[in-house]
């Protein structure tokens, strides 16, 4: 299936429209992930600020505890109350911060440890009042083990921490990394389908220029057709004014001479009877047949023309009656041939019955006029397919060629001579046009010596009264 130019664009800006869906999904999970990395970092930057903040709020109480046992002025116990709440909140800090490392916490019991056993060393300095005793605990090295081992776990802490802070800031800068690479992907993809969507957009464009061009001159041509069209209506119109008057002159004017010439030569010969020679009474005779074989080929051409002239309005009838008028008209050739009628019940269709009835009669009648050796039998089947009705008309007589199939629906076609079956070669053509005018088909099977079986095709009433619909299997 080839792909417009139409098309091809709106498989553009759906691609386009997928593709920028899926960037901002993925830039949002991008900087989701920034932000997240970010917050770690930054949390990260806390713990160490506040281990070092800790460690030198201990270190400066350290300081402070020698000063007073030097001097025992007031100032360093002031400032010792002060550092000694640094570094209470400062390990709750860091307590708090924590609380998602096991490892990190189970370091921070030794550092409080260590952190308590020498605030109360320094305590204990603070209490005494002889300075001497005081400088002598210091001097011992007892406080500065709590010291050593509270800076120890510190800096493992510390470690841990800047660990965690590079490869934190290792992951922060690949996030950065592939969002800039994604961005400029998405850019790059972005002008590509928008350059695409512009060609052929372009194309599109010139696609339906032509198109539109294309679709003018067809509008100029159905205006040149529909012209054409009015003048062959008026043409026709005036032909069927000519028909008409055609079909008054041969009612009238072309049939009552024939019935002089033929009244006439009836006279001649009824005056003259035995007085004219063998020869002389063929001639009269002659004359007299082709006197009437005229006068019917004008009937016949009459009832041809009047089918579309005047044919009675198409209304829901019901076939079985008209069938019934067929064979009533049909009744003495009927009884002599001893001709059996078999039929299914018919539908009711829209029609003219006077019309369905002249059909039904030409099909039997020919059905009967070439009937073969053993008496004529007539099988009338209907059923409904593709929302029409297809009646069929199956005789025993002679048959004839398939190749005539078509041949005989066409006026004054015969496949035998005069002499062997009368007529004029008008039946089936008129049957045709009947058919024709009702919107249906018609045509026939034959095979020499097997009869025939004629087809004519009815359109389904829409919604009408189909109550007579025969059931008749496939």
């Amino acid at each position: 299936m080839q792909v417009t130019a139409l098309q091809k664009v709106v498989y553009g800006l759906t691609a386009t429209a997928v593709t920028f869906f899926m960037a901002v999904t993925a830039n949002a999970f991008l900087v989701y992930r920034l932000n997240e990395v970010k917050s770690w970092t930054l949390h990260t930057h806390q713990v160490i600020e506040e281990l070092k903040d800790v460690r030198a709020s201990l270190l400066e109480l350290e300081s402070d505890d020698r000063g007073f046992a030097i001097s025992g002025n007031p100032v360093f116990v002031r400032s010792y109350q002060e550092q000694r709440f640094s570094v209470l909140s400062h390990l709750e800090r860091i307590g708090e911060l924590i609380m998602d490392n096991p490892v990190q916490i189970e370091r921070l019991k030794k550092v409080r440890s260590f952190a308590q056993a020498k605030l109360q060393f320094i305590d204990a300095i603070y209490k005494m009042a002889d300075h001497k005793k005081a400088m002598a605990l210091i001097d011992s090295g007892s406080g500065r083990a709590y010291m050593e081992g509270f800076k120890s776990q510190v800096a493992e802490m510390t470690v841990t921490e800047e660990a965690l802070l590079q490869s934190r800031n290792a992951a922060l800068t690949d996030i950065q990394r592939t969002s800039w690479f994604a961005t400029a992907l998405l850019g790059a993809f972005s002008l590509v389908l928008l350059v695409w969507v512009f060609r052929v957009t372009k194309q599109a464009v010139a696609e339906e220029q032509k198109r539109v061009a294309v679709l003018q001159a067809e509008v100029e041509e159905r205006k040149k057709v529909e012209s054409d069209l009015l003048l062959t209506a008026q043409k026709l119109a005036s032909s069927n004014t000519d028909l008409q008057q055609f079909a008054y002159v041969a009612s009238h004017d072309l049939q009552e001479p024939l019935r002089a010439v033929a009244g006439f030569l009836t006279l001649i010969v009824s005056k003259n009877k035995d007085k004219f020679d063998p020869e002389t009474d063929a001639w009269i005779n002659h004359a007299v047949e082709g006197a009437q074989r005229m006068r019917t080929l004008i009937n016949d051409l009459l009832s041809y023309a009047r089918v579309e002239s005047q044919g009675k309005a198409l209304v829901p009838t019901d076939c079985n009656r008209a069938l019934d008028q067929a064979k009533n008209n049909l009744s003495v050739l009927i009884d002599e041939s001893q001709c059996l009628i078999d039929s299914d019940e018919l539908p009711t269709v829209i029609g003219d019955e006077g019309q369905l009835a002249q059909l039904f009669q030409n099909l039997i009648g020919n059905a009967i006029k070439f009937q073969a050796e053993q008496k004529p039998h007539v099988v009338i089947r209907v059923m409904e397919r593709h929302s029409e009705w297809t009646f069929s008309i199956m005789d025993n007589g002679i048959g004839f060629e398939e190749e005539h199939a078509k041949r005989i629906f066409v006026i004054f076609q015969r496949l035998h001579g005069r002499d062997e079956y009368k007529g004029t070669g008008i039946g089936l053509a008129l049957c045709k046009k009947i058919v024709q005018r009702h919107g249906g088909r018609i045509w026939a099977q034959s095979e020499p010596g097997k009869g025939s079986t004629f087809y004519f095709t009815i359109p389904v009433v829409a919604g009408g009264p189909n109550e007579h619909a025969a059931q008749s299997s496939d």
